[in-house]
């Protein structure tokens, strides 16, 4: 690993705009470095279903011993438009009017500092996979479209997390429930005995439906509670969407049959109507803790002399779509911290950190 290239490498990817939906640009600027590198990517055109002008980047580095698959995102979150990064004190900051892009781009930048840096000291290792997605930001959408079948591994690793050493290896399957509540409207003074308060009929529904964790292994909440119109008309229409996230399959249905009841019961009680669409999110992540690349990581950072931390998250990321199409992989930090906002920082120590296990799991040609 060369320290001052890393750098400047990360600098260079957080100043070329990814914002969600618009990543065409640094799909080209990777590709353009790629060949540089001799590192040939081929284009997953998953830009019109995922809601990009860009593409997703996948590559495959001839090696020996087992393949390994490395796996980040391209996009960021607005303010992601003209990034101008800061270095003081070891540390890489947003210039204050923007996020930083740490988040996805540090993972980047530890995987090609890694890979020039062993494709350079012509060493042996292992066959190397990479995939890099857009539109995570936004609903993990590229990895959710990705050709899988292009990719010979069957462990991965994200980068896609704060604190080096952490690793997330499970994560809970995610549903999205969007309710549409149909009233009849009426004038609210002169006719309101006429009306169906769509409006009132979705509050006594919502009234009765858990947020917040109802047990151990869910998260439940419910947002966008909208019922436009004027205040003289009894309200015809509203809705409101939710998300649940459980590790066991048989709670996160059992909520949807009781947001089902709810609803059941507040319409009958209002004589209103609904429509549920359901939309599957992702699947459950579970690693077991025996995997071999999660033992490498772990075996890595401890010859680092960097702690490990093996943990379940609420949390999403790419992870979960490669899960379910038969790749386990694992998430973890790069250094990243205050992601999502102004004050989006990384310690350059924590970048290099990330890259030396990068580069030494590249390295592993056996086992």
């Amino acid at each position: 690993m060369n320290p001052d290239r890393l750098v400047r490498r990360f600098m260079r990817y957080v100043q070329c705009d990814s914002e969600s939906g618009h990543e065409q640009a640094f799909c080209r600027l990777l590709e353009e470095e790629g060949a540089r590198l001799g590192v040939n990517f081929w284009r997953d055109p998953v830009g019109e279903r995922a809601g990009s002008d860009g593409w997703n980047l996948g590559a495959s580095i001839p090696g020996t011993g087992s393949p390994v698959l490395f796996s980040c995102h391209l996009d960021t979150v607005a303010p992601g438009r003209g990034i101008q990064p800061v270095v003081a004190d070891g540390v890489i900051r947003s210039g204050g009017e923007t996020v930083l892009g740490a988040d996805d781009k540090s993972g980047v930048a530890a995987v090609m500092e890694a890979l020039e840096s062993i494709l350079e000291s012509g060493k042996p290792h292992r066959p190397v996979e990479l995939l890099f997605s857009v539109c995570e930001e936004v609903g993990l959408k590229g990895a959710k479209y990705a050709d899988y079948s292009r990719f010979a591994s069957k462990e991965a690793l994200v980068l896609d997390n704060d604190a080096p050493g952490l690793i997330n290896h499970r994560a809970p399957a995610n549903v999205h429930l969007h309710i549409q509540v149909q009233g009849r409207a009426a004038h609210a003074a002169v006719s309101h005995g006429e009306g169906i308060h769509a409006l009132k009929a979705s509050a006594a529904a919502i009234a009765q439906i858990p947020c917040g964790a109802p047990d151990g292994d869910t998260v439940m909440n419910v947002a966008n509670f909208l019922a436009p119109g004027p205040t003289n008309v009894v309200p015809a229409q509203a809705s409101f969407d939710m998300e649940i996230r459980s590790f066991v399959e048989e709670k996160l249905q059992g909520y949807i049959q009781q947001t089902r009841q709810a609803l059941d019961a507040a319409c009958g009680q209002y004589g209103a109507s609904y429509t549920l669409e359901v939309e599957r999110h992702s699947d459950v992540l579970d690693v077991p803790l025996d995997s071999p690349v999660l033992q490498q990581i772990q075996a890595i950072y401890r010859q680092m002399g960097v702690e490990t931390r093996v943990e379940s998250t609420f949390g999403g990321c790419d992870a979960t779509w490669l899960c379910a199409n038969g790749i386990r992989a694992l998430n973890t930090g790069t250094g990243m911290a205050n992601v999502h906002g102004t004050g989006e920082h990384i310690a350059i120590k924590d970048l290099e950190t990330t890259t030396r296990m990068v580069e030494a799991l590249m390295a592993i040609t056996q086992g």
